[in-house]
Protein backbone atom coordinates (compact mmCIF):
# COMPACT_ATOMS: atom_id res chain seq x y z
CA UNK A 1 0.00 0.00 0.00
CA UNK A 2 1.35 3.50 -0.57
CA UNK A 3 0.51 6.64 1.23
CA UNK A 4 -2.21 7.59 -0.48
CA UNK A 5 -4.44 4.41 0.22
CA UNK A 6 -4.36 5.40 3.91
CA UNK A 7 -6.25 8.77 3.62
CA UNK A 8 -9.41 6.95 3.72
CA UNK A 9 -10.24 7.74 7.34
CA UNK A 10 -13.04 10.80 7.74
CA UNK A 11 -11.71 11.54 10.95
CA UNK A 12 -8.18 12.54 9.58
CA UNK A 13 -8.83 14.32 6.90
CA UNK A 14 -7.03 17.88 5.88
CA UNK A 15 -9.86 20.06 6.27
CA UNK A 16 -10.67 19.09 9.96
CA UNK A 17 -7.22 19.09 10.85
CA UNK A 18 -6.56 22.69 9.26
CA UNK A 19 -9.82 23.95 11.11
CA UNK A 20 -8.10 22.57 14.72
CA UNK A 21 -4.79 24.13 13.64
CA UNK A 22 -6.25 27.76 12.70
CA UNK A 23 -9.21 27.69 15.36
CA UNK A 24 -5.59 26.85 18.02
CA UNK A 25 -4.14 29.77 16.17
CA UNK A 26 -6.86 32.51 16.59
CA UNK A 27 -6.79 31.61 20.36
CA UNK A 28 -3.20 32.16 20.48
CA UNK A 29 -1.93 28.81 21.13
CA UNK A 30 2.11 28.94 21.65
CA UNK A 31 2.40 25.36 19.68
CA UNK A 32 0.66 21.82 19.07
CA UNK A 33 2.11 18.49 19.44
CA UNK A 34 0.84 16.21 16.90
CA UNK A 35 0.70 12.32 17.22
CA UNK A 36 -1.28 9.57 15.45
CA UNK A 37 -3.26 7.43 17.75
CA UNK A 38 -2.79 3.74 19.01
CA UNK A 39 -4.06 1.06 19.04
CA UNK A 40 -2.99 -1.90 20.65
CA UNK A 41 -4.01 -4.89 20.38
CA UNK A 42 -6.55 -6.57 23.53
CA UNK A 43 -8.65 -4.06 25.40
CA UNK A 44 -8.12 -1.38 24.36
CA UNK A 45 -8.48 -2.20 20.45
CA UNK A 46 -11.39 -4.37 21.18
CA UNK A 47 -13.78 -1.04 22.92
CA UNK A 48 -12.38 1.23 20.38
CA UNK A 49 -13.81 -1.43 17.17
CA UNK A 50 -16.94 -2.55 19.11
CA UNK A 51 -17.60 1.22 19.23
CA UNK A 52 -17.14 1.78 15.65
CA UNK A 53 -19.45 -1.21 15.11
CA UNK A 54 -21.84 0.45 16.89
CA UNK A 55 -21.87 3.77 16.04
CA UNK A 56 -19.32 4.10 12.85
CA UNK A 57 -19.90 0.92 10.89
CA UNK A 58 -18.30 2.93 7.68
CA UNK A 59 -14.98 3.30 9.89
CA UNK A 60 -14.44 -0.14 10.26
CA UNK A 61 -12.43 -1.49 7.14
CA UNK A 62 -10.31 1.48 7.31
CA UNK A 63 -9.49 1.28 10.94
CA UNK A 64 -8.76 -2.47 10.36
CA UNK A 65 -6.75 -1.98 7.51
CA UNK A 66 -4.32 1.32 8.88
CA UNK A 67 -4.21 -0.57 12.42
CA UNK A 68 -2.54 -4.28 11.79
CA UNK A 69 -1.56 -6.14 14.82
CA UNK A 70 1.89 -3.38 16.09
CA UNK A 71 2.82 -4.95 18.97
CA UNK A 72 2.76 -1.56 20.60
CA UNK A 73 -0.41 -0.56 18.56
CA UNK A 74 1.05 1.80 15.98
CA UNK A 75 -0.68 2.43 12.99
CA UNK A 76 1.01 1.96 9.73
CA UNK A 77 3.82 3.39 8.93
CA UNK A 78 2.53 4.94 5.90
CA UNK A 79 -0.17 6.06 7.42
CA UNK A 80 1.16 7.99 10.23
CA UNK A 81 3.74 9.30 7.62
CA UNK A 82 1.11 10.88 5.40
CA UNK A 83 -0.91 12.50 8.28
CA UNK A 84 2.31 13.93 9.43
CA UNK A 85 3.16 15.62 6.16
CA UNK A 86 -0.59 17.03 6.19
CA UNK A 87 -0.13 18.08 9.51
CA UNK A 88 3.38 20.06 9.06
CA UNK A 89 2.15 21.58 5.93
CA UNK A 90 -0.89 23.37 7.44
CA UNK A 91 0.77 24.24 10.81
CA UNK A 92 3.48 26.07 8.68
CA UNK A 93 0.89 27.80 6.99
CA UNK A 94 -0.67 28.85 9.89
CA UNK A 95 2.95 29.35 11.55
CA UNK A 96 2.22 27.08 14.25
CA UNK A 97 5.18 25.41 16.14
CA UNK A 98 4.91 21.55 16.27
CA UNK A 99 7.13 21.14 19.42
CA UNK A 100 7.08 22.93 22.50
CA UNK A 101 9.34 26.02 21.97
CA UNK A 102 12.81 26.10 23.82
CA UNK A 103 11.85 29.72 25.22
CA UNK A 104 9.43 27.57 27.41
CA UNK A 105 11.82 25.28 28.71
CA UNK A 106 15.44 26.92 28.27
CA UNK A 107 15.64 28.67 31.72
CA UNK A 108 14.37 26.03 33.40
CA UNK A 109 15.63 22.65 33.15
CA UNK A 110 18.98 21.27 34.35
CA UNK A 111 21.56 20.57 31.31
CA UNK A 112 21.46 16.92 30.73
CA UNK A 113 17.71 17.79 30.70
CA UNK A 114 17.83 20.42 28.01
CA UNK A 115 20.02 18.45 26.09
CA UNK A 116 17.60 15.07 26.28
CA UNK A 117 14.47 17.24 25.53
CA UNK A 118 16.07 19.24 22.31
CA UNK A 119 17.46 16.24 20.86
CA UNK A 120 14.10 14.33 21.37
CA UNK A 121 12.72 17.48 19.14
CA UNK A 122 15.26 17.05 16.59
CA UNK A 123 14.59 13.31 16.09
CA UNK A 124 11.06 14.30 15.89
CA UNK A 125 11.23 16.69 13.07
CA UNK A 126 13.49 14.65 11.10
CA UNK A 127 11.20 11.19 11.27
CA UNK A 128 8.18 13.73 10.67
CA UNK A 129 10.08 14.04 7.51
CA UNK A 130 10.24 10.28 6.93
CA UNK A 131 14.16 10.30 8.05
CA UNK A 132 15.87 7.89 10.41
CA UNK A 133 17.27 9.55 12.92
CA UNK A 134 19.85 8.43 15.87
CA UNK A 135 18.99 11.74 18.33
CA UNK A 136 16.42 9.61 20.31
CA UNK A 137 18.39 7.10 21.16
CA UNK A 138 21.46 9.37 22.17
CA UNK A 139 18.69 11.28 24.19
CA UNK A 140 17.73 8.08 25.70
CA UNK A 141 21.28 7.29 26.63
CA UNK A 142 21.96 11.15 27.64
CA UNK A 143 18.89 10.53 30.39
CA UNK A 144 20.03 7.53 32.10
CA UNK A 145 22.96 9.37 32.99
CA UNK A 146 23.86 10.47 36.85
CA UNK A 147 26.44 12.69 36.47
CA UNK A 148 25.82 16.33 34.72
CA UNK A 149 27.06 16.13 30.90
CA UNK A 150 29.35 18.78 31.68
CA UNK A 151 31.73 17.14 33.90
CA UNK A 152 32.35 14.53 31.21
CA UNK A 153 34.95 17.02 29.55
CA UNK A 154 35.95 15.56 26.48
CA UNK A 155 34.17 12.33 26.74
CA UNK A 156 30.45 12.81 25.09
CA UNK A 157 31.36 10.13 22.64
CA UNK A 158 31.25 7.72 25.10
CA UNK A 159 27.89 8.18 25.58
CA UNK A 160 26.01 5.22 23.62
CA UNK A 161 24.52 7.38 20.37
CA UNK A 162 27.09 10.16 20.81
CA UNK A 163 29.08 10.03 17.42
CA UNK A 164 30.42 12.85 15.41
CA UNK A 165 27.86 14.34 14.26
CA UNK A 166 25.36 14.55 17.86
CA UNK A 167 28.41 15.75 19.61
CA UNK A 168 28.98 19.38 18.77
CA UNK A 169 24.67 20.02 18.37
CA UNK A 170 25.41 18.97 22.56
CA UNK A 171 27.98 21.05 23.03
CA UNK A 172 26.41 24.03 21.22
CA UNK A 173 23.50 23.49 23.74
CA UNK A 174 25.75 23.16 26.98
CA UNK A 175 27.39 26.13 25.80
CA UNK A 176 24.41 28.35 24.69
CA UNK A 177 21.45 26.42 25.88
CA UNK A 178 20.31 26.50 22.21
CA UNK A 179 20.57 24.86 19.49
CA UNK A 180 20.88 25.92 15.63
CA UNK A 181 20.32 22.92 14.23
CA UNK A 182 16.90 22.15 16.38
CA UNK A 183 15.91 25.96 15.19
CA UNK A 184 16.71 25.23 11.55
CA UNK A 185 14.40 22.26 11.53
CA UNK A 186 11.60 24.35 13.02
CA UNK A 187 11.45 26.60 10.41
CA UNK A 188 11.46 24.02 7.83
Amino acid sequence: MDASEFMLVNTDTAELIEESVRKASEVGVDFIIFGGMTLKDGKQKDYFLNVLNDHYLEFITEYQTIYKGDKWGQAQGEYYNSINIMFKSIAKKYRMPIRIPPAFYRDILSENDLVVVMLEQIDYLLKLEGKISPYGYAAYSISQLNEPLSTLGGGLRKIKGVGESIEPIIREILETRSSSYLEKLSME
